[in-house]
């Protein structure tokens, strides 16, 4: 059974890929950049550039404010090439 679970485990880790994700950097007056990365996987372009709006809001909301994304940006192919995003962001 543990044989099962572990190969499991590690199938999901694989499909799932390698994804990372800078925290907000400062560009200026009250504008922030995120970038993301991923490696392999099966997350679509949509669903990548999801999670990085989320950290942007997270971030905002952290100080009683909200994201305005001003602009987002997306390159690679899904399964083929590395993908990539930047989201680019102020806090109202």
């Amino acid at each position: 059974m543990n044989k099962r679970l572990l190969a499991l485990v590690a199938a999901t880790i694989s499909l799932g890929g390698c994804v990372s994700m800078t925290e907000p950097v400062s560009m200026g007056e009250n504008k922030y950049m995120i970038t993301l990365n991923a490696h392999g996987g099966f997350q679509s372009d949509g669903e990548l550039l999801t999670r990085s709006v989320q950290k942007a809001n997270e971030f905002c909301q952290a100080q009683g404010r909200k994201a305005e994304i001003i602009k987002t940006e997306t390159g690679g192919v899904q399964m083929w090439t590395p993908q990539h995003n930047q989201v680019v962001f102020s806090c109202r």
